[in-house]
């Protein structure tokens, strides 16, 4: 499902990409150059932000689109969160007095991270050992991946960004030289500096909207690396605990039967 999610977003940036570079290929080349009055008194910030064009459009969704990511995960991402010391001390407590079937009510009823995991074993309790550390195992596994593949995404915004700012640069680029092609008469370096510096907005704007995210990217990582560390200890914590739980007792050995000696012919 997370799959065919990430695939579907690519598809639909694929084709925003698609329609903005032919728009901005299609815009009029003094769509990139300036104002004379504005080429002497300066330009705005909004004023420069406007004079990326459509590709800047663009840049705005994805920003939104990562400001919306990383204040998700401030809110999800959290090893107090996924991994709650009380919830897991009441469900050990409950295995400890052999009462799994209670405890496997309580992870169904609080669906999430760590009740998932212990589910996967609870569901096999009285099994092999080896049986069990299994199911937990691979359900740890899939759990983590998918905090993983949560972070992709922002991983994915950092590297495509500055690439959106970069073609936006070159479409500007593009339709200002097509100054000195198609425009008639002397051609003012001023202007087709205007129209350069114009163009080089959207890589500036794609650097902007990359490098936080390459920076929050990290700080989740490491939250990640963390909630993974703490994962491999409860699963190793809960897999000796229920496989004790589910082993047999150990019946004492019968004394072996003394042989007679036999007595010996004179």
């Amino acid at each position: 499902m997370r799959i065919k999610t990430k695939r579907s977003f690519h598809t639909f940036l694929f084709i925003i990409i698609s329609f903005m570079a032919g728009s901005a290929y299609s815009r009029d080349v003094s769509a990139y150059l300036p104002e004379p009055e504005v080429a002497e008194a300066g330009m705005t910030l909004w004023q420069v932000i406007l004079s990326g064009g459509e590709v800047m459009l663009l840049l705005a969704l994805i920003s939104i689109f990562a400001i919306g990511l990383i204040v998700y995960y401030f809110l999800t991402i959290k090893p107090e969160n996924m991994l709650p010391a009380e919830f897991s001390d009441v469900v050990v407590d409950l295995v400890e007095n052999d009462r799994t079937d209670e405890a496997r009510v309580l992870c169904e009823a609080r669906p999430g991270f760590l009740s998932e995991v212990y589910l996967a074993g609870l569901k096999h309790a009285g099994r092999d050992k080896y049986v069990i550390k299994e199911h937990i195992e691979d359900q740890a596994r899939r759990s983590v991946d998918g905090v993983w593949q949560k972070l992709s995404y922002l991983s994915d915004v950092a590297a495509i960004a500055p690439m959106i700012g970069l073609l936006g640069t070159v479409l500007g680029m593009i339709q200002a030289f097509n100054v000195i092609a198609f425009q008639t008469g002397a051609v003012k370096p001023i202007l087709l500096a205007g129209g350069i510096s114009k163009a080089m907005v959207t890589t500036a704007a794609g650097l902007t909207i990359a490098v936080p995210a390459l920076i929050f990217h990290s700080f989740f990582r490491s939250r990640a690396y963390e909630i993974e560390r703490r994962v491999e200890d409860r699963v190793t914590e809960f897999w000796h605990l229920l496989s004790e739980r589910g082993r047999p007792a150990e019946e004492p050995e019968a004394p072996a039967p003394k042989r007679k000696r036999k007595k010996k012919e004179k």
